[in-house]
């Protein structure tokens, strides 16, 4: 039930009543090492079951036994691994003797080790960050439940909103154990309230920032169903964005934006193009071939700028080596390889920019060094088509932690939705209706502001983190 109630919080309204509980949850099992991989386990299964709609596979050949098996086992290789790791940090509480009477233990010791038990789940998520088995955890997840705790991750990130949850979920716990118990509350109550009311205050202690809005931006929602686009040719792609531009040009946009994969391998226009267009596409590289924003000035018939996605969809883009030999992935374009690790693009017609090509908004580690290099505007493209709205809404809660760490607009475009802009403190301004083609102009604001987490990162989290591991021997030892 733990494990299913935080599934169900991930990027939801209800995240107030359902997370809270979850974690407490958590807590009261956290010695029990089945109890820990059950939690695990069935969290990434509700969370992450978007990935079923891989099903059907046919159009890549695969039979359609073969591919719901295929589908199937992604889901529940992906809950395997989330049990095996809830178990790990199982593992690492019952190594730190928290005692189940947790009642009954002195204060300072008993708080040492739950920070350092939830400030390891926090790293531990910041770790995966930087790998592809990640794509939203318990930091990501808050928004939009609570806009104002999310306000935080100005000063902590989104590793720091995961810790803040854990202790939330323990002090409902510890408020368990002693009515249990039959002990006294009300200091226990209070105090966790008043500390709760401080973080919430904090989060929202916001100063505007001066909006220039003076560079109208158009953003093409193409609506292309994935499984059909090997049957779009490149006269209907020509067809296709010939009236893009126009209906962008006549809105007065100075830049025009598609998602993630719009144009297929060797896709070149065959018309000058008549505005400047950052267009998601492929581009063959010496190493191979490379899925790519690409940059087209006016006059351009193929693109004169580029900046290449990084972070890869294992099985759906990166293939094993050892595993090339019998698929070329799940998807119509086969292996692709990855691009630079930064995420900065310079290019000469708008200010600096940070760019998250689909995946890559799980990565908040190399968002933050881009806008910390100078990117005035975070722009996020995806293809997440055929996933349900369920992988969407994810989508907006990674992107709008993005720009909450970093106070910076966020424009989003994807084939399927969701498209539109976020503001600098996580708020959705405007959204287009998913599964429809739009093609609309949004006014981004372009900021040089830089918070405290975007400068320090998770160093202050880390350093914190060692000192609460000296502490917690010294503990020990005293206590021996």
């Amino acid at each position: 039930m733990g494990g299913v109630f935080g599934g169900i919080a991930t990027s939801n309204q209800l995240w107030l009543f359902f997370m809270p509980i979850s974690l407490f949850i958590l807590w009261s099992g956290n010695d029990k090492k089945l109890a820990n991989f059950i939690w695990g386990f069935f969290f990434i299964l509700v969370s992450h079951s978007w990935l079923l709609e891989l099903h059907p596979l046919t159009w890549l050949g695969f039979s359609s036994i073969s591919s719901f098996i295929i589908a199937i086992s992604i889901l529940l290789g992906c809950s395997l691994i989330g049990g095996i790791l809830v178990s790990l940090w199982g593992l690492l509480s019952r190594i730190i003797y928290l005692k189940k009477n947790i009642s009954e233990m002195n204060f300072l010791p008993l708080i040492t080790k739950v920070l350092l038990l939830s400030f390891s789940w926090g790293i531990g998520e910041f770790i995966l960050s930087q790998t592809p088995l990640f794509w939203i955890g318990l930091g990501e997840g808050i928004v939009p439940g609570d806009m104002y705790l999310a306000g935080l991750a100005r000063w902590i990130g989104a590793s720091g909103l995961c810790i803040v949850q854990l202790i939330i979920g323990f002090w409902l716990y510890l408020i368990y154990e002693k009515w249990k118990r039959k002990y006294h509350l009300k200091k226990t109550i209070l105090f966790g309230l008043l500390i709760i009311v401080i973080l919430h205050f904090i989060g929202g202690l916001t100063k505007p920032i001066d909006r220039n809005n003076d560079f109208p931006v158009a953003l093409w929602q193409p609506n292309m169903p994935t499984r059909e686009k090997i049957y779009f040719n490149n006269e209907f792609m020509n067809d296709r964005l010939i009236a893009a531009q126009k209906i962008a040009l006549s809105n007065k946009a100075k830049l025009l934006i598609t998602p993630e994969g719009t144009f297929n391998n060797n896709f070149n226009l065959s018309f000058k193009s008549k505005i400047e267009m950052l267009a998601g596409g492929f581009r063959n590289s010496a190493n191979g071939l490379r899925s790519s924003l690409l940059g087209y000035q006016v006059g351009d018939k193929t693109h004169s700028s580029f900046i290449d996605k990084n972070r890869l969809v294992p099985l759906g883009e990166k293939v094993p080596r050892f595993l090339n030999i019998f698929s070329k992935g799940l998807s119509a374009v086969g292996g692709i390889q990855p691009g630079p690790n930064s995420r900065l693009f310079e290019w000469k017609f708008t200010p600096p920019l940070a760019i998250a090509i689909c995946y890559e908004i799980s990565d908040e580690f190399k968002i933050r060094n881009a806008v910390k290099s100078g990117a005035e505007l975070i722009i996020s493209v995806a293809n997440l088509d055929p996933y349900p709205t369920k992988l969407h809404d994810q989508f907006i809660s990674l992107a709008s932690l993005r720009s909450i760490e970093n106070k910076k607009d966020n424009v989003i475009v994807s084939n399927t939705g969701p498209s539109g802009i976020i503001s600098e403190e996580g708020r959705v301004i405007k959204l287009f209706d998913p599964n429809t083609e739009q093609n609309e102009v949004v006014n981004p604001n372009f900021s040089k502001v830089k918070t405290f987490y975007t400068r320090y990162g998770e160093r202050p989290l880390f350093l914190l983190f060692l000192f609460l591991v000296g502490l917690n021997l010294f503990f020990g030892k005293f206590t021996n």
